[in-house]
């Protein structure tokens, strides 16, 4: 133990001199031994484990290496973000380790080649795969040919045959990809796929059982990390390497906050005015107030040709959420594309099939604004589940509370800015 321990406090005293930023991340944990677990490292919980017996076997830069993953990980706040629901485990950590494989190899081509051989979780199934969609004409079987699917992994999930590195031509963020990966396992046709599938089925995700939704630990690391930059000690992941880390990380974006501030609004909407109960200023001269902790809300979802199926579960799961915060009574649901698909709201209640709503036209915001702004006596506020692929509406008029959630990070830069500045409205996208 106690030569494993010197390892770790070498590169530790090294990063202090050549990387500021690892070592400034590295700090904010605690690195302490654990012998019942099987991997080199795994982070979670503000700490960052390690196995003893594991890691006297390798090199002090293998050790190193595997150290600089997880200190990514943290980084990109993987560890800390909210977990998909009956997420597996194993899959997390497969889709972490996806997105750090392309981080360091647009950071440091050099280095991946160095990564390839910790055989990180999941990589050489990916590989395996992406052979297959490379060389077989219906890689996802007859079912899903020429899908979006089927399409989605011949552009991102590509061998590069002269290195054997994967290539990925989109830019997906973790949750994005895990959804993949578990599509991917669930429907591989060939190759590796089924025996990877039972053998997932059986991990229990080891490398990721101690992460858990903590926003203070993301805020915490956003703060060490806007420290690091406005210092300009990045060290060797200075220039374009901080500018990669920056992108992925986009710790200047805070999902809450917005959706904090939409419930306040919602709140303020419902200010009751009464004689009962007696000002905090001026006693019983002037009126006091009482805020209603009840709300109805309508919900406009899209449902124009641009909006994919797993849109659709997202939003179904972000209206379920919705409907189980306190402060929310009652949802109505309205659904559109180029114009309403239903006059009458539904109720939400349980769950409904929003592949069932006839729609899959252009998309257009003025119809779903327009009977918000006609029924606006009835309604607390309004979400706005969306791609954002339209025209800017028209929106005019005072104690609007308008609450724009689209379906990516992608269209959340493409057209959230834009949005932003319409009347009375919030804008954001959720991490699904």
């Amino acid at each position: 133990m106690l030569e494993s321990q010197t390892i770790i406090k070498n590169i530790y005293r090294d990063w202090f001199y050549s990387n500021p930023l690892l070592f400034s991340i590295l700090s904010s944990h605690s690195i302490v031994p654990n012998s019942s677990i099987k991997i080199p490292f795994r982070v979670g919980q503000k700490r960052i484990e390690y196995c003893p017996k594991v890691i006297e076997g390798l090199s002090q830069k293998e050790i190193e290496l595997y150290l600089k993953i997880e200190v990514y990980r943290i980084i990109l706040q993987h560890p800390y973000k909210r977990k998909p629901y009956n997420c597996k485990n194993a899959l997390l950590t497969i889709a972490s380790n996806l997105v750090i494989y392309f981080l360091i190899q647009r950071e440091n081509p050099l280095l991946i080649e160095e990564i390839e051989k910790l055989d990180l979780k999941g990589i050489s199934f990916l590989k395996a795969q992406a052979a297959i969609f490379q060389n077989t004409e219906n890689p996802l079987g007859q079912k899903y040919r020429g899908s979006e699917e089927e399409k989605f992994f011949q552009r991102n999930l590509q061998l590069d045959r002269k290195n054997n590195q994967l290539i990925c031509q989109d830019s997906l963020d973790f949750e994005q990809w895990y959804y993949r990966i578990l599509f991917l396992v669930k429907e591989a046709a060939g190759g590796p796929g089924l025996a990877f599938s039972e053998e997932i089925q059986k991990d229990q995700g080891e490398e990721s059982l101690l992460w858990e939704e903590d926003g203070l630990a993301c805020q915490e690391i956003n703060q060490t990390l806007e420290a690091q930059r406005d210092s300009g000690s990045w060290g060797e992941s200075e220039g374009e390497n901080q500018r990669i880390i920056e992108e992925i990380s986009d710790f200047t974006f805070d999902y809450k906050k917005i959706l904090t501030k939409f419930r306040q609004n919602i709140v303020s909407a419902n200010r009751k005015l009464t004689r009962m109960r007696p000002s905090r200023r001026y006693g019983f001269k002037c009126m006091g107030s009482r805020y209603e902790r009840k709300a109805n809300i309508l919900i406009a979802v899209d449902v124009s040709a641009s909006i994919t199926d797993q849109s659709f579960n997202n939003f179904y799961r972000a209206i379920h959420n919705f409907f189980f915060l306190g402060l929310i009574e009652k949802i109505d649901l309205i659904f559109f594309d180029v114009n309403l698909k239903n006059t009458k709201p539904v109720i939400f209640k349980n769950k409904i099939d929003l592949k069932s709503i006839s729609g899959r036209g252009g998309t257009n915001f003025q119809p779903p604004i327009d009977f918000f702004m006609e029924n606006k006596n009835s309604y607390s506020g309004m979400i706005i589940f969306t791609d954002g692929q339209a025209d800017i509406p028209s929106i005019s008029g005072k104690n609007i509370n308008l609450l724009w959630i689209l379906d990516s990070r992608q269209a959340f830069e493409k057209s959230g800015k834009l949005i932003e500045n319409l009347t009375g409205s919030l804008v954001t996208y959720l991490p699904f």
